[in-house]
């Protein structure tokens, strides 16, 4: 069976669309459970959430959440974090990509009806690489800009177990000693 003309045009004319496809798709939601343990203080637990969507071919838009508890008692200290800002990426090969995060962060403690707040921003590089089909690792370098300045790496992973559907887990550690694991479930939109 010969293929029909039109068959034809059309795999040409979208050729280029596929060869320019992004590596990754940055267009997501996790949602998750982080769990924070420093190397002096309590450690905490909560839910956590992250949202990236593109508002241009290689920006997104992000905004992310977390509720850490540091006891299961009423009256315990809580603290939610919040980040808005942007992230740029560019393809460094055909499995691997380089991102830059530029986030404002609002950290707020609150300790027995006192609340206290942190503000600034959180500028990172990163690195995505598909390794196997269906296994991505991330790495990232960060620092934030806030009353105490922190520095911070960290490693993921994320396993993808349907187009639209990943599982995963990273791990950070930062300058002030804290260890941060994060288990998500990524929804690509």
């Amino acid at each position: 069976m010969k293929p029909s003309p039109l068959l034809l045009i059309a795999l040409c004319v979208s050729a280029p669309a596929m060869a320019t496809a992004p590596n990754f798709s940055y267009d997501y939601l996790d949602i998750g459970h982080v769990s924070q343990s420093p190397d002096s203080g309590q450690d905490s637990k909560g839910p956590y959430a992250d949202l990236s969507y593109s508002v241009f071919d290689t920006v997104q838009a992000r905004a992310s959440y977390a509720r850490l508890d540091y006891n299961s008692t009423p009256g315990s200290p809580t603290a939610k974090d919040y980040t808005l800002g942007l992230t740029g990426e560019s393809p460094v090969s055909d499995a691997t990509d380089v991102y830059t995060d530029v986030l404002y962060i609002n950290d707020r403690i609150t300790n027995q009806g006192v609340s206290t707040t942190q503000n600034g921003y959180r500028l990172a590089i990163g690195v995505r690489h598909r390794a196997v089909q269906r296994l991505e690792l991330d790495g990232y370098l960060a620092h934030n800009f806030l009353n105490t300045p922190v520095n911070e790496a960290g490693v993921g992973l994320l396993f993808d177990i349907t187009s639209w559907l990943s599982l995963g887990v990273s791990f950070a550690h930062d300058s002030a000693f804290s260890n941060t694991t994060t288990l998500r479930l990524r929804l690509y939109f």
